[in-house]
């Protein structure tokens, strides 16, 4: 669908010193067109205190209607970017704004390009997925308490959560934190743990035995204290047959 761009008025030349209008309007419709439609922008003229120029005008303002600035002296403005900050539409939504004072060169305001984004369909897409990742009722931990798998599952889980990482990130210190962490919950007291363990992290049982022994070197511990009565962890070797 083709953007429906107000007529743009005749445009008089910049004096000497003076921000060329024309640049200005360029960005602010490249601006437009890019967002477009949850994005109105919006070029005042402060020595007019009246709209120069809008894109996407959802609010229904229009081209020579006054600013209605009066309540902001950009003058007094520590920065000449401005915010973002909150706004609201006509319809109710909620819209996240910034604004950007542009100058002379003897720091004369002379123009303020607004950017109004309408959020609300960002905040309803937020709402949806949040709602289908929550659970309505917790796990119940007597259909899990036999199951190691799904043990070691939910404590690489609860690592990975509460240092904002994913698998794939680890790297080598990350791996044997990781394996650290596993340790210090019991986790390789468990037979065959080695097993889920190295299918869990796609390692070889032996990469898996040697970032353990390399986390109980270096003392590498996420709670900072080896288990009490953790067992040395050693391959697992076939018993020989009595003959």
């Amino acid at each position: 669908m083709p953007i429906q761009l107000p007529k743009r008025r005749p445009i008089e030349l910049p004096a000497a010193g003076e921000p060329a209008w024309s640049a200005v309007a360029a960005i602010a419709e490249t601006i437009a067109r890019l967002l477009h439609p949850q994005a109105e922008v919006v070029l005042h003229d402060l020595a007019t205190r009246q709209i120069a120029q809008i894109w996407n005008p959802f609010s229904a303002r229009k081209p020579g209607e006054p600013s209605d600035l009066d309540d902001i002296d950009p003058e007094l403005a520590e920065d000449d970017v401005i915010g973002p900050y909150e706004k609201a539409s006509p319809k109710g939504a909620r819209l996240k704004s910034i604004s950007t004072i542009l100058r002379n060169q003897a720091r004369v305001p002379r123009y303020m390009l607004c950017i109004n984004v309408d959020v609300s369909q960002f905040e309803a897409a937020a709402r949806l997925l949040l709602g289908f990742a929550a659970t309505s009722e917790s796990r119940q931990d007597w259909m899990f308490r036999q199951d190691i798998r799904e043990q070691i599952n939910l404590q690489i889980a609860d690592y990975l959560k509460r240092h904002n990482t994913s698998m794939t990130a680890l790297d080598q210190a990350g791996r044997v934190a990781l394996i650290a962490h596993l340790d210090a919950c019991g986790a390789f007291q468990t037979r065959r743990a080695v097993d889920h363990i190295a299918a869990a992290l796609d390692l070889s049982r032996t990469t898996v035995y040697q970032l353990l022994r390399q986390s109980r070197d270096s003392g590498a511990r996420d709670s900072g204290a080896r288990v009490a009565g953790a067992r040395e962890v050693k391959p697992e070797t076939k018993r020989k047959k009595r003959k």
